[in-house]
């Protein structure tokens, strides 16, 4: 199989999958840390979408897509003040159950519901998305990594030719060349997912929190073994087959072909920046207050915004419906 249907399998699974069965992101004892499990970055959130629900007037309907245990929702929903619809979009069951105990509305799919103004937030969504595992050969070719299982029953690496044109055609159109050995990972899912949410946006903006960059750096000969990695028990590995629906497996968002998939779709680029510049913008320093725990809520915001900590780690990358001005925390309030 391609590696993009594995890996599908192994996160999503209806069963067996990692995500299915609801992990403990972002505790002490879960596969990986993550900003959502700091109030601060509940509360900057929550600032956005305010000052987003200002532009747009009116009330909104908030979509977080991919809420987890449901902590980083109920966090948002204790700041905001606005009027608003608040809807998690969620496809683990398991996940769903616990944020529904948070007393958060939850559905598997976005499919069925109407457009309307809408804002949907996605924290480290995109690069949960599948993908496939091209190799550069000589002479410029290009040949695919499936997954097999050996004689021993272990899952194996197999070489073929591509399983679609597509994947050419993404490296063409962001003018990709992989070398001898050279790895790369593509995710041909932005497409579709980007669409479902234009669909359902009518106005609003769609705000993404990971980590990527621009084509030509993630596919660049010092990432010439790719960006596929897991992460099991707070631990980096980079073997795809070990503790397979244990262990999250995730690669860099190529954001080249987030934007252009989401101009294809026509929807407008609203701009992007750091996550530490963001909550800056945003306006997190007003989470610290003066109290008793002022200390340790210094050192939340520290570790969301310092560029040595996770302000340089995740990039914000935010779409809009054509004619609405630029998105909220893109620059300094005035």
């Amino acid at each position: 199989m391609t590696f993009r249907d594995f890996m599908s399998l192994a996160l999503f699974h209806e069963i067996h999958g990692f995500y299915t069965q609801a992990p403990s992101i972002g505790s002490s004892d879960g596969p990986f840390d993550t900003s959502a499990k700091f109030t601060a970055f509940g509360f900057g959130v929550a600032q956005a979408i305010t000052q987003a629900s200002k532009i747009m007037g009116g009330s909104v309907r908030v979509i977080e897509l991919g809420g987890g245990t449901g902590q980083l929702g109920a966090c948002i929903r204790s700041f905001l003040t606005i009027p608003h619809d608040y809807l998690v979009c969620e496809t683990s069951p398991g996940f769903r159950q616990k944020q529904e105990k948070k007393g958060l509305t939850s559905v598997e799919t976005l499919k069925g519901l109407d457009p309307t103004p809408t804002i949907v937030f996605g924290n480290e969504v995109l690069d949960a998305l599948p993908v496939h595992r091209v190799m550069g050969l000589a002479n410029e070719e290009v040949c695919e990594l499936f997954v097999d299982v050996d004689e021993a029953g272990e899952f194996c690496e197999q070489t073929g030719d591509v399983s679609t044109p597509a994947l050419l055609q993404r490296l063409t159109d962001e003018h990709i060349h992989l070398g001898r050995g050279h790895v790369a990972e593509l995710c041909l899912d932005i497409q579709p997912f980007l669409q479902e949410l234009k669909r359902v946006v009518n106005p609003g903006y769609i705000i993404f929190v990971d980590y990527g960059d621009k084509a030509s750096n993630i596919y660049s000969y010092h990432h010439r073994n790719g960006t596929l990695r897991s992460y099991y028990q707070q631990q980096q590995i980079h073997d795809p087959f070990f503790a397979v629906g244990q262990q999250d497996l995730t690669a860099d968002v190529d954001f080249t072909a987030v934007m252009s998939e989401a101009n294809t779709l026509g929807l407008a680029f609203a701009g992007s920046t750091s996550q530490g510049t963001w909550l800056m913008n945003l306006g997190i320093q007003d989470y610290i207050g003066t109290g008793k725990d002022f200390l340790s809520r210094q050192q939340e915001v520290d570790v969301l915004t310092k560029p040595a900590s996770l302000g340089s780690t995740f990039d914000v990358l935010m779409f809009k419906t054509p004619g609405l001005p630029d998105g909220p925390g893109l620059h300094p309030v005035r």
